[in-house]
């Protein structure tokens, strides 16, 4: 998968886990900025991402992602080659 691709299987993921179709999603962005997006939320984010995309992610290291683009890179170097 190519950047773009994770990308937006991220932000369906975000839009989806937070009951919120049509939030705006920008990869400057954090958690606090995406309404519903809360600890909770973002276990099944993450989860949801790891099934669009394939990846095996180490929910730890989701946590130090401060943006939405710092996730999106956790994604994409988690995806099996």
């Amino acid at each position: 998968m190519n950047y773009g691709e994770v990308w937006d299987a991220l932000v369906a993921a975000i839009r989806e886990e937070t009951s919120n179709p049509t939030a705006a999603v920008e990869p400057s962005m954090s958690a606090d900025n995406i309404l519903g997006w809360d600890s909770l939320a973002h276990v099944r984010i993450v989860m949801n991402a790891e099934d669009r995309t394939g990846a095996v992610i180490d929910m730890s290291d989701t946590y130090k992602a401060a943006t939405v683009g710092a996730l999106c890179d956790i994604i994409i170097k988690n995806i099996p080659k």
